[in-house]
């Protein structure tokens, strides 16, 4: 631990008060030397202190695959490299749809309808990665129905929801025209039994459209994963399950079809017929629920080996590092452990006898390359919590009241780019370390995404202990004696 401190102020608060009126009445002969007596405890004193606190804090890379999912406003889906640490990425989009319109509502006599192809018309927009390299991806039926009431995870297993072979396939690259326009992926038949099978129930069962949790029952919904062929350094994609305030929804599955006559003459087609099946999870809207399962692959990274899968809280992490890593779509985080050493030290700085305030605690985290060009794939903000799959933060982090009351949080937490450091203000939450005399809290912090942009593809490697900026935390604090 490097210790030192300086003496700000110290005062007796009676003496303080005293030489005030003294200064105030300095025209009167007499003055009450006993104004004030009794109302400040003799002896009460103030002294403001530095402390610096590094020593037996311990790091360690942590992958949950607990982060719900199924509350987005995006189904992910794509592969994507990392271009820096080597870190690749794979999501997959489990969505469901509902009836949302048809144009072959009037009744013709002696005439039936054949549905020829299918389309997904999505509103997309880029999450990252290189758009250039074209994917392909596979369109698979579930056949375990995602539950409105159920709460899916990142590392949600797609085998368990989908049949063995997709039914469809289709190619994307590029960037999206954005949110609100539309992008059209046309789907080829890949398994012609599970797709004729899939069309037929899509196009012929109108008795359900009427109720649609029969509808989704029936149907099941589709998964969008990138294919067995597609590229592992290509982009990850993000489908807009909103429901735009005027237009309705933002991405649909279409099927189209032709009117023939009742003797079913295919030479003798005579009208179009189209139905568009609305992609969403607005709870305000439909009824349908979706998710993104994620699936990493740190094998071509240096660090991999040394990642805690899921780690419990009564569980004892592994493999400390000198480098820790903060990834995006719920990746990679570093969790610091506050180890008996430290917290020996934090203690020691309470006086015998005495109290401690703090005042600031700042954390400090020195990015591992000080490279001004990684500086914009780094996230611009650091989260800190004490339990990240439930994104329960330390009492300084209130991202909820941040978000909501439009406040500016003292944590800050902010990239500064100057010294190549995020800091954070976790005063609140030594304290209560401090105030613990019964050890019920975890001395654990984690290192993540901010609470309401964990979806991006950004990743930053940061300096741990060991190093020559290792992981810090500058303490303001005040002695109050009794």
């Amino acid at each position: 631990m490097t210790l030192f401190s300086k003496e700000i102020h110290f005062w007796s608060v009676g003496a303080v008060l005293v030489s005030a009126l003294m200064l105030l009445l300095g025209g009167c002969t007499e003055v009450n030397d006993e104004l004030g007596v009794g109302v400040i405890p003799p002896g009460q004193q103030f002294e403001m202190k530095f402390a610096t606190l590094e020593e037996g804090i311990e790091s360690y890379l942590t992958l949950s695959d607990s982060i719900a999912t199924s509350s987005l406003d995006y189904a992910y889906f794509g592969k994507m490299t990392d271009p820096n640490y080597g870190a690749r990425m794979k999501a997959s989009a489990l969505v469901q749809f509902e009836y949302s319109l048809r144009t072959d509502t009037v009744a013709h006599k002696d005439r039936a309808s054949k549905v020829d192809s299918l389309a997904l018309l999505l509103g997309m927009k880029t999450l990252g990665g290189d758009t250039l390299k074209e994917q392909s991806f596979d369109i698979y039926r579930l056949h375990k129905i995602l539950k409105r009431d159920s709460t899916y995870y990142n590392g949600l297993d797609v085998s368990e929801f989908v049949d063995s072979r997709p039914m469809f396939s289709c190619t994307f690259s590029g960037k999206p025209r954005g949110a609100n326009a539309f992008d059209t992926l046309s789907l080829k038949v890949v398994d012609a039994e599970l797709a004729e099978k899939f069309m037929a129930d899509l196009w012929n069962d109108t008795t359900l459209y009427a109720k649609d949790s029969l509808f989704i029952a029936q149907m099941g919904g589709l998964c969008i994963t990138p294919s067995g062929t597609s590229p592992e350094d290509a982009a990850i994609y993000g489908l807009n399950l909103q429901w735009g305030t005027e237009e309705g929804p933002n991405s649909y599955l279409l099927a189209y079809g032709h009117e023939y006559p009742a003797n079913d003459d295919p030479s003798l087609v005579e009208d179009e017929v189209m139905r568009a099946f609305a992609i969403t999870n607005n709870r305000s809207y439909a009824n349908t629920a979706a998710a993104t399962a994620l699936d990493y692959d740190y094998s071509a990274t240096s660090w991999g080996g040394y990642i805690n899968v899921d780690v419990q809280s009564d569980e004892e992490l592994q493999n400390p590092v000198s480098e820790g890593f903060v990834q995006s779509m719920m990746g990679v985080t570093t969790t610091l452990e506050l180890g008996e050493k430290f917290m020996a030290d934090l203690r020691g700085l309470v006086p015998e006898g005495c109290d401690i305030f703090i005042n600031k605690a700042e954390l400090k985290l020195y990015l591992s390359d000080d490279d001004y060009t990684l500086f914009d794939s780094a996230p611009q903000r650091l989260g800190a919590y004490v339990d990240y799959p439930s994104l329960t933060s330390v009492a300084d982090y209130n991202y909820y009241y941040e978000e909501n009351y439009d406040m500016e949080l003292v944590y800050d937490g902010y990239l500064n780019r100057t010294q190549a450091c995020y800091t954070m203000n976790i005063a609140m939450h030594l304290q209560q370390l401090l105030m613990d005399t019964e050890n019920t809290l975890s001395h654990r912090i984690t290192l993540g995404m901010p609470a309401y942009e964990m979806i991006s593809d950004a990743m930053v490697g940061l300096k741990m202990a060991g190093g020559t900026k290792p992981v810090k935390i500058d303490i303001t604090y005040t002695v109050i004696g009794k």
